[in-house]
């Protein structure tokens, strides 16, 4: 889950038992978009239904003054202060409130997993699918040319027909997400994705049409439209 969020390294000591939570600080409530994204996961499992309050409380509480956060963290030593069970992460986090939201990823994959939604073998493969995708890189750049393909879709379409083989720009890419028909209920169209082994994660570009190259002449030259499109979407424009 952390992978999956972005989250960034964290050397976790070992807590003692008891440790206290992070104090509130000042600023930002969430000061990176994987800490909203961990909170928002949490809060959307609970309110559909998946646990209660309870079990999650315990599993945060669990995780908190659990001694194994990270089991591969170098061991580093309590700092003696005047409230019990203070140590150097505790003070991290009470310095960067933001790393609190570790406790909170570490806890949900351990629920998830006892729970059945999600064990660590899927979650190991997705972040495998993720790191190859991210080491392979995007197939377009920012000012490439490229050209929609005119695929035949069933069901829905998440391409509109009267882009379809028409030539653009690359203005940007916005990384790789999953596909939403297959996160949610089955991709079926009748063109092969060639450049992955799995359609649930792939790079999708913002691609600048001319208004003149979509429509014609008669087309205002000065307009142009864009557009989110996938990978398997499009090809290099001769």
């Amino acid at each position: 889950m952390r992978r999956l969020l972005g989250v960034p390294d964290l050397d976790m000591p070992p807590q003692q038992g008891g440790a206290a939570q992070p104090g509130d600080q000042q600023g930002p409530v969430f000061e990176a978009p994987w800490q909203a994204h961990a909170f928002a996961i949490v809060m959307n499992l609970y309110h559909n239904g998946h646990y209660t309050w309870p079990d999650w409380d315990d599993y945060l509480g669990h995780e908190i003054q659990s001694p194994d956060h990270f089991p591969d963290a170098p061991v580093m030593e309590p700092i003696e202060t005047d409230r019990a069970n203070y140590n150097k992460f505790l003070a991290a986090c009470e310095a960067d409130g933001g790393n609190y939201y570790h406790y909170w990823l570490a806890s949900l994959e351990k629920m998830l997993d006892v729970k059945g939604m999600v064990s660590r073998d899927e979650l190991d493969d997705r972040i495998a699918a993720i790191a190859k995708v991210e080491a392979a890189g995007p197939r377009f750049w920012s000012g490439d040319r490229v050209k929609v393909l005119d695929i035949e879709l069933l069901g829905h379409s998440h391409l509109p027909t009267y882009i379809r083989g028409v030539a653009g720009e690359v203005e940007s890419d916005r990384g790789a997400h999953v596909f939403p028909a297959s996160h949610g209920y089955g991709h079926e169209h009748a063109h092969s994705h060639e450049t992955r082994e799995t359609d649930a994660l792939q790079h999708v570009y913002t691609v600048r049409f001319q208004a003149t190259d979509i429509w014609g002449p008669d087309a205002d030259s000065r307009h142009s439209l864009n557009f989110s499109l996938w990978d398997y979407q499009l090809e290099a424009a001769i």
